[in-house]
């Protein structure tokens, strides 16, 4: 038993791989291909067998965690394609899901958890920094070479729930040579007086509050905010702002505090003559202990740029644009939003989907495309897939489990091409994904005729779940296989074509026309046999009729003479010879008090 834990020799996946027993699971409420699947209906009989191999009852956040780190081992460091990147998160997913109980049970969640990073690599969760919002706007000012970050598919839930840290918990922007900022009362026409005056003006602070409410459908950071909450944090604003003649800023990683600035290149921003490397034309740290607005070059309005202070300190993820207020009549802010319908918008925003499906697919993927003819698909894979030769491969999902008869070249099966989606493609144009496990079998290795394992077992050693549910499937299961593998000659020559084109092989029209002709010829031979075959079965049939018929008016006395001959009073029928020589019927023992003759239709 030792050494068949270690073999791989269970089908899974519509036949696509074999498994060691350890990756399977009675019952499995994820879909964890191609890590882990539910037990076949077809190996229930050798549930206690199967158990001693290594099979699973249900998968637990413990063995969750175990899965991920084993994965971590036998990856090498080597990139996820893109269903077992799915097969991560759904693990991840699970794993947060079940966090109370987890705790509850003295489980460490946040201790060695594996999460794939933003190179589709598994990694130590301790190892990565996570992309918050705050956070984010730090991106094209450092060097993000000296971070790992997760994979932008891990919600931010998750982050925060597995313990992996943010990158404003881990990178500061603090002021470069404080002591060299030079203060101004104006920039330009713009007096900083009159700034934190109308901050602190009451038909200001109702024109925000008005415009925040209009937005804060769309913008769940924005949905709690009240009235007090806004005025506080407009008169936190007035009183910390200051204008500056030149800022610079330099980030630095902690907790050793390197410095991991990114050196700009041709900035757009006029450089002063103080010689420091890094400007901006706003600085606002976490504690608002600082607010600096930088003197602006001509092109920029320094309004502009207060209005991305005030919202960064509301906490709103979008610029407000509020920069036209500051300059208005006083009380007539909120007349302003009217006329220029920000605070009555109603427009509906796209939530940008982050699925697969439809997209082009990226290079590091592309490596890993593998083509097989004539390999079967699982349901819910993602696969890689092209209508015509000379298009760019997209990223696409199977439906349904995909399983073409033996002895098929070229079949249709359906993919998902676009979200809602789906369309019959040519087996040809369709991709898979090599796994990054080095110890996958191929699927080379599983026979063809795997479905008819479960016809090896006895029907009495099959559990009465198992009976009904193979009783109630094999019907579909026929009718499916007949649907995949009907493809036209014209398509089978060109698909042919396409792989030979591929592989640098050339095929003339003639060769192309004679090979389409041949395969015509072929189909039409076929149709012609099914049709004899058909038409020998209906002859059969007929014949089995009238025998069938004959048999029936047939004496069962002599069985060599047709009945004619019916007795009175019991009804049956004889023929008139045996009749002749009856006083009594030979059926039921009654007396025979006359006899009538019948004759057939």
């Amino acid at each position: 038993l030792t050494e068949l834990r270690r073999v791989a020799f269970l089908p899974v996946a519509n036949g696509t791989r074999l498994v060691t027993a350890n990756r399977l699971f009675v019952r499995l409420s994820v879909n964890l291909s191609p890590f882990a699947f539910e037990l076949p209906t077809i190996y229930l009989p050798f549930v206690k067998i199967l158990k001693d191999l290594g099979l699973q009852d249900m998968l637990s956040v413990a063995s969750a965690k175990d899965l991920l780190l084993n994965l971590q081992k036998a990856s090498g460091y080597q990139r996820l394609n893109p269903n077992e990147l799915r097969a991560v998160l759904e693990i991840l997913h699970f794993v947060c899901d079940g966090t109370e109980a987890n705790m509850s049970g003295g489980f460490d969640l946040e201790s060695d958890t594996i999460i794939p990073d933003d190179g589709c690599r598994l990694v130590h969760a301790k190892l990565c920094v996570c992309i918050d919002s705050y956070g984010s706007r730090y991106l094209k000012c450092i060097e993000t070479s000296r971070l790992r970050f997760v994979h932008p598919d891990l919600p931010e839930r998750l982050c925060v729930v597995l313990g992996i840290k943010k990158l404003s918990d881990v990178v500061i922007e603090e002021l470069n040579h404080e002591g060299h900022i030079r203060n101004l009362d104006h920039i330009g026409s713009v007096s900083l007086a009159d700034i934190k005056e109308k901050l602190l003006s009451r038909s200001f602070q109702d024109a925000v509050w008005s415009l925040l409410n209009s937005l804060a459908t769309y913008v769940p950071t924005i949905n709690n905010l009240t009235f007090g909450s806004i005025q506080s944090s407009l008169e936190t604003v007035a009183k910390k702002l200051q204008f500056v003649k030149c800022l610079h800023t330099r980030f630095l990683l902690l907790p050793k505090a390197i410095d991991i600035t990114l050196a700009a290149r041709d900035s757009l921003i006029p450089v002063c003559d103080d010689g420091f490397e890094h400007q901006r034309l706003y600085f606002l740290n976490r504690s608002e202990t600082h607010i600096l607005v930088a003197e602006t070059p001509g092109y920029i309005s320094v309004l502009d740029v207060i209005a991305i202070v005030v919202s960064q300190v509301l906490g709103s993820p979008i610029p407000l644009p509020v920069g036209s207020l500051f300059f208005c009549p006083e009380g007539s802010d909120t007349v302003i939003l009217d006329m220029l319908k920000l605070s009555t918008c109603k427009r509906d925003f796209e939530a940008v989907s982050n699925g697969l499906v439809g997209k082009e697919i990226l290079s590091k993927d592309a490596l890993r495309v593998q083509f097989h003819p004539l390999r079967p698909f699982y349901r819910g894979e993602i696969v890689a897939f092209r209508i015509q030769n000379g298009e760019k491969l997209k990223y696409g999902r199977v439906p349904e489990d995909v399983r073409p008869s033996a002895g098929q070249a070229l079949y249709r099966l359906k993919v998902e091409t676009a979200a809602g989606v789906t369309e019959s493609i040519l087996s040809s144009q369709v991709f898979s994904f090599r796994s990054m496990l080095a110890d996958e079998a191929s699927t080379s290795t599983i026979p063809e005729d795997i479905d008819e394992v479960a016809d090896n077992i006895s029907h009495d050693e099959l559990p009465e779940t198992s009976r009904r549910r193979k009783n109630k499937t094999s019907q579909p299961q026929l009718s499916k296989e007949l649907q995949y593998g009907r493809v036209s000659a014209a398509e089978l020559v060109q698909a042919v074509h396409e792989m030979l084109s591929a592989a640098g092989v050339s095929m003339g029209v003639e060769t192309q026309s004679l090979l389409q002709k041949t395969i015509t010829l072929q189909e039409q031979l076929e149709v012609s046999q099914a049709a004899l075959l058909l038409e020998q079965e209906r002859g059969d049939m007929a014949a089995k009729e009238a025998d069938t018929a004959k048999s029936a008016w047939m004496c069962r006395v002599c069985l060599s003479n047709e009945v004619d001959i019916t007795i009175v009073p019991c009804g049956h029928v004889l023929c008139r010879r045996c009749s002749s020589a009856v006083s009594r019927c030979p059926f039921c023992r009654l007396q025979v008090t006359k006899t009538i003759r019948i004759f057939r239709p």
